[in-house]
């Protein structure tokens, strides 16, 4: 879903576009086609190891923005940013401290920033992302997984107006909602909102995984690709 909207993006003239990798198993930049570049993750590690040693004529913060702005995987179209691995043992109040006001300074150079989180609420929660314009739940049509939807949907009204609009994908779809079992059309009846897009099951994802392509390779006729662009034209994101 990620690396089809950020071709979306892309395509439509949406930059500069900064893409950040926030799962701790982190594989954004293999659907990019974009090589890995050392984490963030890293950076704070060898920030908290250094302790006060850093170089002459220099702040720890300074330091640290400094190796992170090294981090940064420049492309043509896209910045690819990589968070890496979470904490380890011991204390990393001044490090997260120190990485949310990076990440909110560097995230204010682009138009669009497009954060791929992994499964749950752990990063909003951590508020390393102080405000979300647009936060897309993907689920896919299974009753396990529209359950879970609902425990975040509870989530994200906690965090009041920091996340700005929200929306509900389905993935995966095989079919029309209507061609879904019934224990899966009665979660999705319960949820506090509908799906915003369905997008179907595409054999052409699967086929590039399998050949290690980037799935931005993926034909602009392909019906998912096609499904996560209607779904950000509505939204008033592409034209």
């Amino acid at each position: 879903m990620t690396a089809l909207m950020i071709k979306a993006l892309v395509e439509t003239g949406k930059k500069p576009l900064l893409a950040i990798d926030a799962d701790s198993n982190s594989n954004l930049h293999e659907t990019l086609g974009i090589r890995e570049p050392r984490s963030v993750g890293c950076v704070r590690e060898d920030t908290r190891r250094a302790g006060d040693n850093v170089p002459g004529g220099m702040t720890k913060d300074r330091f640290m923005e400094y190796q992170i702005q090294a981090c940064l995987e420049e492309t043509k179209d896209v910045d690819f940013l990589s968070m890496g691995r979470p904490e380890g043992p011991g204390c990393y109040c001044m490090a997260n401290n120190i990485l949310r006001d990076i990440i909110a300074k560097l995230t204010s150079n682009y138009q669009y920033v497009v954060i791929d989180n992994e499964a749950g609420m752990e990063h909003l929660s951590r508020r390393t992302e102080e405000a979300v314009d647009h936060l897309f739940i993907i689920a896919d049509p299974s009753p396990r997984s529209l359950r879970t939807v609902a425990r975040i949907v509870e989530l994200i009204d906690e965090m009041g107006e920091r996340v700005h609009k929200t929306h509900l994908v389905l993935s995966r779809v095989k079919g029309s909602l209507e061609d879904l079992p019934e224990p899966t059309r009665k979660e999705i009846a319960a949820l506090p909102f509908p799906p915003e897009a369905i997008i179907p099951y595409d054999e052409t994802l699967v086929d590039l995984d399998l050949q290690g392509q980037p799935l931005t390779h993926i034909s602009s006729d392909s019906p998912s690709y096609r499904a996560v662009q209607d779904m950000l034209r509505g939204l008033g994101l592409v034209n």
